[in-house]
């Protein structure tokens, strides 16, 4: 399958797939232990990695893209200090003194961060289906392919 030259991807052919599911093998990505690992946020790393890219992707960034990149990183700090809070205080917590109890405000605070990250991200072409030539495909692994294709 040809994919769109604008999706920049390196593929290395080297690589094994696993038996026993038919995926690849994840390859470490140190852009983004800090989803699953919020502490290890580093603002600064991020903005060098994205400028990095925008820059071999559109061949420069222009000041409108700078401060979006800008927006972009700020939403993120938003969204992993809520998380971080969201870890340590639990997502109900206990409201007037103790007499009612509702989801902690820092959910609904997490959630819009990363709405508004996903939206700058379309803007900038961050997204795949925001690239232009996008197309899905699913990827099936053989043993449910064989399974839906029956008998």
């Amino acid at each position: 399958m040809k994919l769109p030259s604008n999706l920049h991807i390196v593929r290395d052919r080297s690589r094994k797939r696993r038996k026993q599911d038919g995926l690849p093998v994840r390859m470490a990505d140190p852009t983004s232990d800090w989803l699953e690992h919020p502490e290890k946020w580093d603002r600064a790393v991020f903005m060098a990695h994205a400028t990095t890219y925008l820059r071999q992707k559109n061949g420069g960034i222009d000041t409108a893209d700078g401060h979006l990149l800008s927006m972009l990183a700020s939403q993120i700090d938003i969204y992993v200090e809520s998380i971080l809070k969201l870890r340590s205080e639990g997502l109900v917590m206990a409201f007037n003194g103790g007499v009612t109890v509702g989801p902690n405000p820092y959910m609904a605070i997490a959630d819009r961060a990363l709405y508004r990250s996903v939206q700058v991200m379309k803007e900038l072409e961050l997204s795949p289906k925001a690239r232009d030539g996008y197309q899905s495909t699913p990827q099936i692994s053989p043993a449910v392919r064989s399974l839906l294709d029956g008998p």
